[in-house]
């Protein structure tokens, strides 16, 4: 009988369990349907820089071509080398002047020889003078003895001259650095005999390099001098820059318009690296969002706009200029809109997602 009891009371408890179980709700809240977490923004109307992409290569502002001035010696030292630092008037090589030495010491005797000469033939005439004044010499006589002083003269001046065109050519063994800059090529070699005019070096003046960047032709009229400029490095820094002059003729193999962009000194930049960057043509005024609430999809953008329900609507739009982490859109919302920012490229269309906050 006992066993009976406690069977019978255990079956009715579970009965009861049964019988009281809560039945399921019907509808759920939007924080119970909350699948993500997103923040939110609303568009903005505000200035907006108009910028121009181009893509262009580093080359040197002005680049020297250091040639030799004289021919047919050879180079007896080489003192820099490609990449080095020079100043103006620094010793860049030697050419060998054994021979043009030999021929200043031959000039220098020609030229005492022409200063005696000059000397005894001014006597002479001196002399003449008072003899023709005595009627011992006559007048045929005197004039030859001018002419003979006059011309000692001018080989004097000629050998003078001779001397000085010797020293030049001296100088001219010594290759010098026309201006402060970094040697950019180097074809001197010891040993090698130099034509007149032969390259021996190349020299970025001032170490200065440009951007030369290339613009299409439908944009070229938008950029002036003294626009600014950021160029993109490859570490991810920008290098500002400013529009220094528009080449008035055209790439004659990209067709495009040239903009000659000063920048400042950076080691990595090289001579004829490509580089990216953005010219600031301007100001507008337009609805901007942060970059981060576009989401690309199907080769469209769009935003994912929310109701007051916190639900989601898919919307497209039409993205005009990005800067920053900015993005300016031509249409497809307005500035009363509220956007998912983080997050929204997870949400489907018609999903309900709770708010953490809101951006600026």
């Amino acid at each position: 009988m006992v066993k009976y009891f406690v069977w019978f009371g255990l079956g009715s408890a579970i009965f009861l369990a049964a019988c009281t179980k809560p039945a399921p709700s019907d509808s759920l809240t939007a924080s119970d349907e909350a699948l993500l977490v997103v923040t939110t923004a609303s568009p903005q109307i505000e200035s907006y820089p108009v910028t121009i992409a181009a893509t262009g290569l580093i080359q040197p502002w002005q680049e020297t071509i250091i040639s030799a001035e004289i021919g047919g010696l050879d180079i007896s030292n080489v003192y820099v080398n490609v990449g080095a630092t020079v100043k103006k008037g620094q010793l860049l090589a030697e050419l060998n002047a054994a021979q043009v030495n030999a021929d200043l010491l031959n000039q220098r005797a020609n030229v005492a020889e022409a200063e005696a000469n000059l000397e005894q033939a001014t006597i002479e005439a001196s002399k003449a003078v008072s003899l023709e004044k005595a009627g011992a010499l006559s007048a045929q006589e005197l004039l030859n003895y001018s002419t003979k002083q006059k011309t000692t003269q001018a080989k004097l001046i000629a050998a003078k001259a001779s001397l000085e065109l010797q020293n030049l050519k001296l100088s001219y063994t010594k290759i010098l650095a026309p201006d402060d800059g970094v040697i950019s090529a180097r074809n001197a070699a010891v040993g090698s005999v130099v034509s007149n005019g032969g390259e021996l070096f190349r020299l970025i003046r001032n170490n200065r390099l440009e951007w030369q960047a290339e613009v299409p032709l439908s944009q070229l009229q938008d950029i002036v001098i003294g626009q600014s400029v950021l160029l993109n490095l490859s570490d991810g820094r920008q290098l500002a820059g400013e529009v220094r002059q528009v080449a008035p003729a055209l790439n004659p193999n990209s067709k495009n318009g040239i903009a000659y962009v000063d920048i400042s000194n950076n080691t990595q930049l090289k001579v004829g690296m490509s580089i990216d960057g953005l010219i600031n043509v301007g100001y507008n005024r337009g609805i901007v969002i942060p970059f981060s609430a576009l989401v690309s999809s199907d080769g469209f953008n769009y935003v994912m706009t929310l109701n007051q329900k916190h639900q989601v609507h898919k919307v497209k739009v039409q993205v005009g200029d990005i800067y920053g982490d900015k993005a300016v859109i031509i249409s497809g919302i307005s500035p009363a809109a509220v956007i998912a920012v983080e997050g929204a490229g997870f949400l489907d269309e018609s999903q309900i997602v709770a708010v953490k906050g809101t951006k600026k």
